[in-house]
């Protein structure tokens, strides 16, 4: 047999060899099983955060409602306090009138005082059982092997040092692996991920490579103290407080993986029970972002729960329209002034369109009125005004109406 004849035989082989592994790669049950095991992926990160936007607005109801109690408390103990100074006043004087109609006020508001001490304490207990209970399905959440987009994974090639090094699961259920390309890791446990690394790699790099998956920050075998992360975080459950690290409420969002899209970090709170009652504090960490107000931080212990809210995308529309009431900003959607007032039927009889003004929350107290003259938007001699969450919209009436 010939040179030439050799060569023909090896590049056939080599053809039929690539062949194959194309026609695995390209297989509609591979392929179908990715897919599956995507999904089951993203279906799985869906529910970790329908249920800690559903946590989140759970405490939120509970911190309002034991925030309600507490302000009941106080105002029934200045009441308390203040009957029992005027009993006593007029008992010096021998005042008997007076003794007898302060006597029925202390009375009354020690009851009132008792039955709010007892709702709040049935509003610490209802926390307590909900902080339990959070943990406790955290703790099972934390035993799933799972992997899902957003995790962080080490990635360990014996036969190839530059391969070895961290990898993001993307938002499309893959890892991207240098001279190498996608590699899809969603929705498979560490096994599975080690074996598509191993079989991509053995289409052009490496033949039966050694390959060692890890979760990089070591979550599902915590060992050490966690933070509880319930709402609008990117990573939503159990964090584990790095070594020597001293977690306050916004360095523990900054180095946890960040917020969504939708956090509103004007109202992050600090859930911690403390001999078996509620401590609810709040965070302004957009301003302390902004560089005010900085020793407004919370410092946090071990078992805290951290809670960062959805922003409220209502607007508010007031005043002489036809529907008054709430609009929904829609994603995507470009709400304008004038856009809100004609969704909300549009105006009324004797609205002024001369003088409509949006009321806007500055934050920290600061309110914004801004002017917006339909008739020259109309006219297109005026610019509208792109509403934002929380904005109202006012149309008043004309000074003559009649």
């Amino acid at each position: 047999m010939n040179t030439q004849a050799v060569l023909r035989i090896k590049y056939a082989l080599l053809a039929l060899v690539f062949g194959l592994f194309a026609a695995k790669a390209e297989d509609p049950a591979v392929h179908k099983t990715e897919k599956e095991e995507f999904r089951r992926a993203m279906q799985e990160a869906d529910k970790m955060q329908v249920n800690s936007d559903n946590n989140s607005r759970q405490i939120d109801r509970l911190t309002k409602e034991r925030s309600n109690w507490e302000s009941e408390i106080l105002h029934f103990k200045g009441t308390v306090a203040y009957a029992q100074a005027q009993v006593d006043h007029y008992n010096k004087l021998d005042d008997k009138a007076e003794v007898e109609k302060w006597s029925k006020e202390l009375s009354d508001n020690t009851v009132r005082l008792q039955a709010a001490e007892a709702e709040m304490k049935k509003a610490d207990n209802e926390l307590q059982a909900f902080v339990q209970n959070l943990r406790g399905s955290f703790g099972d959440n934390s035993a799933n092997t799972l992997i899902t987009p957003g995790v962080t994974l080490d990635v360990m090639v014996l036969e190839d040092d530059s391969l070895s090094m961290p990898y993001l699961v993307r938002r499309g259920g893959y890892i991207l692996m240098r001279n190498v390309g996608r590699i899809p890791v969603a929705g498979k446990d560490l096994e599975g991920a080690e074996k598509a690394i191993k079989e991509k790699l053995a289409v052009n790099q490496i033949q039966n490579a050694n390959v060692t998956v890890e979760w990089q920050d070591d979550s599902h075998k915590r060992s050490g103290d966690v933070i509880y992360l319930v709402g609008q975080f990117t990573h939503v459950g159990p964090w584990e407080i790095p070594q020597y690290f001293a977690p306050t409420a916004l360095t523990t969002i900054l180095r946890s993986g960040g917020t969504t899209s939708s956090a509103d970090l004007t109202r992050v709170r600090l859930i911690r029970m403390v001999g078996g009652q509620g401590l609810v504090e709040e965070v302004n960490a957009e301003a302390i972002l902004q560089g005010v107000g900085i020793t407004s931080d919370l410092p946090l212990n071990p078992g805290d729960i951290i809670v960062i809210p959805s922003v409220a995308n209502d607007v508010y529309i007031t005043g002489n329209v036809k529907n008054q009431g709430i609009l929904k900003i829609l994603p995507d959607d470009e709400l304008t002034a004038y856009t809100a007032i004609l969704r909300s039927g549009g105006f009324s009889r004797f609205a002024n369109k001369k003088k409509v003004t949006v009321l806007r929350d500055r934050g920290n107290g600061e309110k914004q009125l801004i002017p917006v003259s339909i008739k020259a938007v109309e006219k297109a001699k005026g610019s509208d005004i792109l509403l934002e969450p929380k904005d109202i919209v006012i149309v008043p009436e004309k000074f003559f109406s009649f």
